[in-house]
């Protein structure tokens, strides 16, 4: 039920996705989903011959990122039977006459099925669809005439390289058809926002489908192989190769928390939801930094020139049992302003503009953040970018801010940056602030990075905390990267856990980010079949695991009983 009532807490948001969505991939008038269109060969989930020949060994890979090439021929069987049982583009135009009522139950995009998707690739190379970009642009997954970002007709793209990882076969491939496939593309404004402004309403959506067709999926098989009704109950792996910078990162953030919902309410009628997510690539971005209320320490925060965009900046309380009665203040001091500002908060849930010298310079915002038997408190401070946009648009001048907490003594303060720079191949974006500390070190005496904290050092800038705020939670697998060798040392980026949640700072576990220092990134297929290209990040880390994790699943080496019985099996291997 708590999933459920956190995917209804966005209901509010749904009535009014006008004002989120781009307008021409809005469905007005969403109907009941119809179980019936599944029984026509047009629109089936899978092909005949793209069906698990033993269903005890099949298992559902799910992915959610950015522009899959759903027709790729290593999703293929062949190149001719499509592997991805359905596929939800969240950012392509409504189909304005839909074949039958496919997707007519989501609020936005459109829906693909596998067979739909088999017969399209029975037509390439033909007058009709002469090549792979004729057929993304026949079902909207490219369409140059909208106006917005085409990431699906990249050469090389995020989600082709993940979704290569985690689910992609040589065609001729014994094992791929045990592993079907569910897709969700997300729109290319939320992979463009690296603040994640709305990111949790389409991951969590999405997430709701990849579960609701899988189990659409097993009631599909068990009619077509005359089994008995709940009899097929197909495992789910889930990558999410996304992440943000601030957060909470105690398992009480909106996607995490989610997740755990989910995968704490195994069904009755599928088998175990597992998640498996990156740790990030913000080790040493100085994004992360420690303050004790008890101290006179501040931190400075360099914000960057010629920034196009609005910096963040996050400041977490430790847990409370109980929201207090004086609230934590911030004290912000600007350089050449004549003093430091002070923030004069009364409660909870309210925002305060901070002037010098009668200019605005930022805006603070004081949440109580609740969360299991108490919350925590959490300042955002917001200011404009640093170079003005439009004639008469606020902006502050670049430079070190040195920032800290005013607060009684309830334990430390947690200070997070928000990431805030450009994707590539996407446009916009800003340039990254970043939190200083003179006692921080990037190089040791022999001029290697260092990776870790020194000991001792609690307080300030630190490496470890920062974790992907999106894989903080309980029943979550969180992948670290590495070098792809025997030794494997850690990737210098791979984000570092917090020492007091109790598991690896490293990650759950590790896989190859990169092949050597020398030769960066992981290689996998591009968007068209045949194409291949190098990605780097623990983005790639990821994948790789639930990719193994799937194929462990299919070998009846882990329990498919429950997702933490799995999770623990595996963490143990």
């Amino acid at each position: 039920m708590s999933a459920r009532s956190m995917a209804g807490a966005f209901g509010d948001m749904l009535k009014h996705l006008d004002g989120i969505a781009v307008s021409d991939t809005l469905n007005l008038a969403p109907k009941a989903y119809d179980p019936t269109s599944e029984s026509t060969d047009e629109f089936a989930y899978l092909s005949d011959d793209a069906i698990p020949k033993k269903l005890g060994k099949a298992v559902v890979i799910g992915v959610i990122d950015d522009a899959m090439p759903f027709a790729h021929q290593r999703l293929t069987l062949k190149g001719k039977t499509a592997r991805v049982a359905s596929i939800w583009m969240q950012g392509a135009a409504t189909d304005p006459s839909p074949p039958g009522s496919v997707g007519a139950d989501l609020p936005f995009g459109r829906e693909l099925r596998g067979a739909q998707i088999s017969n399209l690739l029975g037509k390439l190379n033909t007058s009709e669809l002469p090549d792979e970009d004729s057929l993304y642009r026949a079902t909207g997954a490219i369409d140059f005439g909208r106006g917005s970002i085409q990431s699906g007709a990249f050469s090389a793209n995020h989600g082709s390289g993940v979704v290569d990882l985690a689910a992609g076969f040589e065609p001729d491939d014994k094992d791929a058809p045990n592993f079907p496939v569910m897709a969700v593309s997300l729109p290319p404004e939320v992979t463009r926002d690296t603040l994640g402004t709305f990111s949790p309403i389409y991951i969590i959506m999405g997430v709701l489908h990849l579960v609701h067709r899988t189990r659409r999926l097993c009631r599909w098989l068990e009619k077509k192989q005359k089994l008995a009704e709940g009899s097929v109950k197909l495992p789910l792996v889930i990558n999410l190769s996304y992440g943000l910078s601030a957060g909470p990162k105690d398992g009480s953030g909106a996607i995490e928390a989610f997740m755990d919902a989910v995968s704490a309410q195994t069904g009755t009628d599928i088998g175990p939801v597992t998640f498996v997510l990156p740790m990030g690539n913000q080790r040493l971005n100085q994004l992360h930094g420690v303050l004790d209320p008890g101290t006179d320490a501040t931190l400075g925060w360099q914000l960057q020139p010629d920034d196009p965009t609005p910096s963040f900046v996050e400041f977490w309380g430790s847990h409370l049992d109980a929201q207090p009665k004086d609230p934590m203040q911030l004290v912000v001091d600007l350089p050449n302003a004549p003093r430091p500002e002070r923030t004069d908060f009364e409660s909870h849930g309210s925002y305060q503009v901070l002037q010098i010298d009668g200019q605005e310079v930022g805006r603070a915002y004081l949440q109580w953040h609740p969360s299991d038997a108490g919350g925590r408190e959490l300042i955002t401070l917001v200011v404009p970018p640093t170079v003005p946009q439009e004639v008469g648009a606020p902006y502050i001048s670049a430079g070190t801010w040195q920032v800290s907490v005013d607060t009684a003594d309830r334990g430390l303060v947690h200070t997070y940056v928000q990431r805030d720079d450009a994707v590539r191949g996407f446009g916009g974006g800003g340039r990254q602030s970043n939190l200083r500390d003179d006692a921080y070190r990037v190089y040791d005496e022999t001029g290697r990075k260092i990776l870790h904290d020194p000991p001792g050092t609690a307080t300030g800038v630190q490496r470890t905390g920062s974790v992907n705020a999106f894989a903080n939670g309980g029943l979550q697998i969180r992948v670290g990267g590495s070098y792809d060798n025997a030794d494997q040392p850690p990737a210098p980026y791979s984000s570092l856990g917090r020492p007091d949640q109790g598991r690896p700072l490293e990650g759950d576990k590790v896989a190859p980010s990169d092949r050597s220092p020398e030769l960066p990134g992981m290689v996998c297929m591009g968007s068209l079949s045949g194409s291949r290209q190098a990605l780097d990040g623990t983005s790639v880390a990821c994948p790789q695991v639930t990719r193994e994790i799937a194929m462990l699943l299919s070998k009846g080496k882990l329990p498919a009983t429950s997702p933490k019985d799995l999770r623990d099996a595996y963490l143990n291997l």
